[in-house]
């Protein structure tokens, strides 16, 4: 899941411009075990910018990654724990769950178990941190924003894969297609942010195509600090185990034509990762 989404549109009041172009870096990073036995941490610097024309935006992202293993692999819809090189022992240990054919108390269960221990990777899936580029990602979204308190949005985003298949990419093209509505309660707002995505498969790894979710809460307060307090989660992406589940909370500050963010996210399933850590720099570029 990506709330940074979430976290732009609560940092952007008040109507919308006629023309306007944007540049916004992120830095940050994330740490969990995921499925396996091996802790795996993604620092990564994502660069984007955007050309607004009325309600319509049109915006491209290249993201850089720095990791210490080749476990997770990058999405349009976010990281996705896909072993990597191991992805067929990704694909076997989900399939024994879903068939709950493992000696435990849900042994010989046509439900999901998603009680056994973790996926045992090869040492050459983890040698150390590496660096790459990720695959870019083009958006094309448009919104409703006027005097009015509740503003709506649609959006259409491609990832194109040029990342090492080797390294942190799946290989694959990535579609997704988004819903999102805000409505405002004096200094308060309320967000959802809805989206489907289409994922390619992996040769060894079919990934399901999820339906994802952010509800928040933000806060602007009349200095330009605020925050947001926001909830993740979807439907599964691998077979036979959990859907990401994620809390999280931010600090806000704006400042003339200028953005800061800082999020942090603690995950709740196993597909997510256990603590994200970002921060979020945005400008105006043009008035």
């Amino acid at each position: 899941m990506r709330p940074w989404p979430v976290v732009l549109a609560l940092l952007v009041p008040g109507p919308l411009a006629a023309q306007e172009v944007r540049l916004d870096v992120g830095l940050g990073v994330s740490s969990g075990t995921y499925l396996f036995e091996e802790r795996t941490t993604t620092w990564s610097l994502a660069t984007g910018a955007g050309v607004e024309l009325g309600g319509v935006t049109l915006r491209g992202s290249l993201p850089i990654y720095l990791q210490n293993s080749t476990l997770i692999a990058g999405s349009g819809m976010g990281h996705i724990p896909t072993g990597g090189s191991s992805s067929g022992a990704v694909a076997d240990s989900g399939d024994a769950r879903r068939r709950g054919d493992r000696s435990g108390p849900s042994a010989g269960s046509a439900a999901p178990d998603f009680s056994h221990g973790a996926v045992e990777v090869p040492p050459s899936a983890v040698q150390g941190y590496q660096a790459a580029l990720g695959d870019p990602t083009l958006t094309l979204a448009w919104r409703t924003r006027g005097r009015r308190a509740t503003t709506l949005g649609l959006g259409i985003t491609v990832k194109v894969p040029v990342a090492d298949t080797a390294t942190f990419g799946t290989g694959r093209w990535d579609a997704g297609a988004s819903a999102s509505v805000s409505h405002g309660l004096g200094r308060f707002l309320l967000g959802l942010d809805l989206a489907y995505w289409r994922l390619g498969d992996l040769d060894d790894l079919a990934l399901r195509d999820p339906v994802c979710a952010t509800g928040s809460l933000g806060y602007l307060g009349p200095g330009g600090w605020g925050g947001t307090v926001l909830l993740s989660g979807g439907t599964a992406v691998l077979e036979g185990y959990e859907a990401p589940i994620s809390i999280g909370a931010g600090v806000h500050r704006l400042t003339g034509g200028q953005s800061w963010s800082l999020l942090s996210t603690l995950g709740l399933s196993e597909t997510a990762p256990d603590l994200t850590l970002g921060v979020l720099w945005g400008a105006r570029l043009t008035r």
